[in-house]
């Protein structure tokens, strides 16, 4: 079978495949919905961020604070490079965590666009696809395995999985 027929058979198969989910369409918006509303969420990382800058300005005037009175006082200098040190190693500190928490927010927010286009893709299709449609197959699927009995199982971005018979 040459590579064209044998995409124009899977082509076949997702559009089967795609085309027995029409009945439950609607459940499936809901729960990409439910999902973005869940697992995107960042208003959690958002108070936690807010916090860490506030941290980070109180910090950096404490520093400046203690650099000022080491060039305006006579200041024990061990005492006043352990102080310094306590707050150059909080501030390292609240930097990375916020580094941490702005990765996984952007990683939330990719997923949201993610799911918000999987959606999209969904709600535009007719109920019953005639044609294969390449957006639709970028935007719904993560991907296709082939059985061992030459099935194939589509996985939807969504986690929602469908088969096709051989």
């Amino acid at each position: 079978m040459c590579h064209s027929s044998r995409y124009r058979r899977r082509g076949e198969k997702f559009l089967e495949a795609f085309n027995s989910l029409a009945g439950y369409r609607q459940e499936i918006v809901a729960n990409c919905r439910f999902a973005r509303e869940t697992l995107c969420d960042c208003s959690e990382i958002d108070a936690e961020l807010g916090e860490l800058h506030r941290e980070i300005e109180v910090v950096t005037e404490l520093s400046r604070k203690a650099i000022h009175d080491n060039a305006h006082a006579a200041i024990s200098q061990a005492e006043w490079r352990e102080r310094n040190n306590g707050y150059l190693e909080r501030h390292r500190k609240a930097v990375e965590r916020a580094r941490e928490l702005e990765d996984l927010k952007r990683e939330r927010q990719n997923k949201n666009l993610m799911l918000e286009g999987f959606i999209r893709g969904i709600e535009a299709q007719p109920l019953v696809l005639e044609d294969f449609d390449d957006k639709l197959w970028l935007a719904a699927v993560e991907k296709a395995v082939v059985g061992e009995d030459g099935g194939l199982m589509f996985v939807l971005k969504d986690g929602t999985k469908i088969t096709s018979d051989n």
